[in-house]
């Protein structure tokens, strides 16, 4: 199966840029979108519908999806759009296709990799603007690193449980943020702060190795998990699964173009699985 991986679109802070089509657009099975394709998922969904007709796309929110709304309500809205169609949303949730299965979900972190979780998340909750722009609750509320948090671990069961079932063929993770705790030794998307690296990975490579049956079923690793939110490109094997980020970021704009936040970016990437 040929699978087209790309996240970190930013079309708010996007000019001049286009999804590849016609001759340029290349041979695919299933489009990835692992997140921030632009604030309000639902819009994200209808500008996908829009472009991509005839195959499956796998798409998860990223945290900018959220920015200036309800994070549970924009994820309703793009679900509700995207039903009977090709678009598939996944929050904690899968898609199947031939022989391999999609499971899908933000993610968020656990604030932990420096060591400290607790001063991780009093960093992001004063910096980030995650915990500023997105709400929760109706609106009631805003978003605070200890939801995140909480999501975190959801997702993490989630992604274990998948990978506990019995599996006929593959199995492909999508997450918006990173589930490693570095890239060749440099800064996370974060820029270079590492202080704020905890909001954007975690170290989940735990997950990328067999675990024995503990009652609850043997953990088998994923074949691949594309992940996002760094606006880096990354592709290595980690215990037995294939890592890979292939992020644009933001830009180009006007007078700048082609040039955006990752140069390694390539919009015609092809992964085969």
């Amino acid at each position: 199966m040929r699978l087209w991986p790309m996240s970190d679109i930013h079309l708010e802070l996007t000019r001049g840029w286009e999804l590849p089509s016609g001759a340029a657009r290349p041979d695919f099975d299933v489009m990835i979108v692992a997140g921030d394709l632009v604030p309000r998922m639902e819009r994200g969904v209808r500008w996908l519908l829009e472009r991509v007709t005839d195959k499956p796309v796998i798409c998860v929110a990223g945290n900018h999806e959220s920015y200036g709304c309800d994070v549970d309500r924009t994820l309703g809205k793009a679900k509700a759009l995207a039903a009977g169609t090709n678009v598939h949303v996944l929050e904690n949730g899968t898609f199947r296709t031939g022989n391999v299965t999609f499971a899908g979900c933000t993610l968020w972190t656990d604030f932990a990799i420096n060591g400290d979780a607790y001063r991780g998340m009093a960093i992001a909750g004063e910096r980030m603007n995650d915990h500023k722009k997105i709400r929760i609750n109706n609106y009631q509320q805003r978003f605070l690193p200890q939801h995140a948090l909480t999501r975190h671990f959801k997702s993490v069961a989630f992604l274990k449980e998948e990978m506990r079932k019995p599996r006929e063929g593959k199995l492909v993770i999508v997450t918006h943020h990173a589930p490693i705790p570095d890239m060749s030794g440099r800064p996370s998307g974060s820029g270079e702060d590492p202080t704020l690296d905890p909001a954007f990975r975690s170290d989940l490579r735990r997950l990328m190795v067999p675990a024995p049956d503990d009652g609850r079923g043997a953990l088998r690793p994923a074949d691949l998990w594309v992940f996002a939110h760094t606006h880096q490109s990354f592709d290595a094997v980690i215990g037995q699964t294939r890592v890979l980020s292939n992020a644009k970021g933001y830009g180009p704009w006007p007078g700048q173009m082609p040039s955006w936040d990752n140069p390694n970016f390539d919009e015609r990437l092809i992964v085969e699985i």
